[in-house]
C-alpha cells in the first residue's frame, strides 16, 4: 500500500490504495487521476517491484 505504480514507459498511474482477493488472483486498486483495478499477475502485468524506490512497474495501457 502506498507504492507508486508506473508503466514500463514511465507513465504514472497513481499509488496502491489497497489489494483485494478474488477467486483467480489478487487485484491492486490504484488511485491516481482515476481508480484502476490491476490484476496482480507477476510477469504478465507486474514486471518489477522496487521497495527501496517505492515503485511497482507494470505492463498496462494507461488508457485502460
Amino acid at each position: 500500500i502506498g507504492l507508486q505504480v508506473v508503466t514500463q514507459e514511465g507513465v504514472s498511474l497513481g499509488s496502491v490504495d489497497h489489494l483485494f482477493a478474488t477467486g483467480a488472483n489478487d487485484v491492486l486498486v490504484v488511485k491516481g487521476e482515476r481508480e484502476r483495478l490491476l490484476p496482480f499477475l507477476k510477469s504478465e502485468v507486474i514486471k518489477a517491484i522496487d521497495l527501496d524506490r517505492g515503485t511497482i512497474q507494470v505492463d498496462w495501457d494507461p488508457a485502460f
